[in-house]
């Protein structure tokens, strides 16, 4: 049925969009999920709670056989990952200015950002960028870091700072070369 939202289910800390025509339709559209063989589609927390929050899926609980409203899918992976509330306030800011937004794990950021308009495998990500508290305090080496790694692989480095209200402020570092 066209107007029926998508399932997807919560196990061992993965969420997956088990059916293929489903899980096609949620990845077109702003290349969301990774492909899984077989069909299905796995989401990132962050997906799945925009997802959730837009009603575009439904979340299964697979332990407990119910559906897990966003406040409760919330909760269960922010018990996982104490930084969620910082990453999905920026993921969810991200994809309203109508930006690609995946996963930048590999890069030691929490995301990678492509262009508008960027197709994810046909093109790299512009930006890396990294989800913090205006609280949080970093070092000089935490900063040298990050943008030296952003540098190595041809990205900038933004740090997506979230003040107390819930607003995100983007800061750019670059690195200088003598």
């Amino acid at each position: 049925m066209e107007n029926e939202v998508p399932e997807a289910y919560y196990f061992n800390k993965r969420i997956i969009v088990p059916e293929e025509e489903e899980a096609n339709r949620i990845h077109e559209r702003g290349a969301t999920g990774k492909p899984l063989s077989g069909g299905g589609l796995q989401l990132a927390p962050v997906e799945a709670l925009y997802l959730l929050e837009r009603e575009k899926i439904k979340i299964i609980s697979k332990e407990e056989g119910e559906t897990l409203s966003f406040d409760d899918f919330f909760s269960k992976f922010s018990d996982i990952d104490p930084e969620l509330m910082f990453k999905y306030i920026v993921y969810q800011d991200l994809r309203s200015r109508g930006y690609v937004v995946k996963t930048g794990l590999k890069y030691g950021a929490h995301f990678r950002v492509y262009e508008r308009g960027v197709t994810p495998g046909t093109d790299h990500s512009a930006y890396l960028v990294h989800a913090i508290s205006e609280n949080e305090n970093l070092t000089p080496h935490d900063l040298s870091r990050a943008v030296r790694l952003a540098h190595s692989v041809r990205k900038k480095m933004i740090f997506a700072v979230i003040d107390n209200e819930g607003d995100v402020t983007y800061y750019s570092l670059t690195r200088e070369t003598p």
